[in-house]
């Protein structure tokens, strides 16, 4: 008996194959173990810039698992996989996930964090400050309100 036959129902080796597209980053390993289960995986290996535009993919995919937890369980696990994608572009920007925390930790010295769970409704900033040149860089982002009369 072979390993595959051991992840196959009975009969399966008579089964047909259903493809689904997938188009994604899948984990290393997930690959051998789907294809020890008796599935064909097509898949190629990608070059730097198409890896760096997959893992921003990735990211978002991961980020919105995280939102739509509904358990801690289940929210541990997504923020394990937004990890795991943060320490992919860190390998491939050759940065450690040490000098992202060393950055973090700085900018949470300079601003905060979000513990006192502060939401900003409208900001007025003095015409020519910081404030108003970062909010006019990204108007989509930050829509000026004008008043009419």
């Amino acid at each position: 008996m072979s390993d595959e036959s051991l992840f196959l129902e009975p009969g399966a080796s008579h089964m047909k194959f259903r493809k689904f597209r997938q188009n994604k980053l899948w984990r290393d390993n997930a690959v051998n173990l789907m294809e020890k289960m008796g599935s064909k995986i097509h898949w190629s290996r990608l070059e730097s810039d198409a890896f760096n535009e997959e893992l921003k993919v990735k990211l978002q995919e991961e980020v919105s698992e995280v939102c739509a937890a509904k358990t801690k369980t289940s929210l541990l696990g997504e923020l394990a996989d937004v990890l795991e994608v943060i320490s992919a572009f860190c390998d491939l920007h050759e940065v450690t996930l040490h000098d992202v925390i060393q950055l973090q930790e700085k900018k949470h010295q300079e601003r905060g964090g979000f513990k006192e769970r502060k939401f900003v409704t409208v900001a007025e900033h003095l015409e020519g400050s910081f404030g108003e040149k970062y909010c006019l860089a990204d108007p989509e982002k930050y829509p000026e309100i004008t008043e009419t009369k």
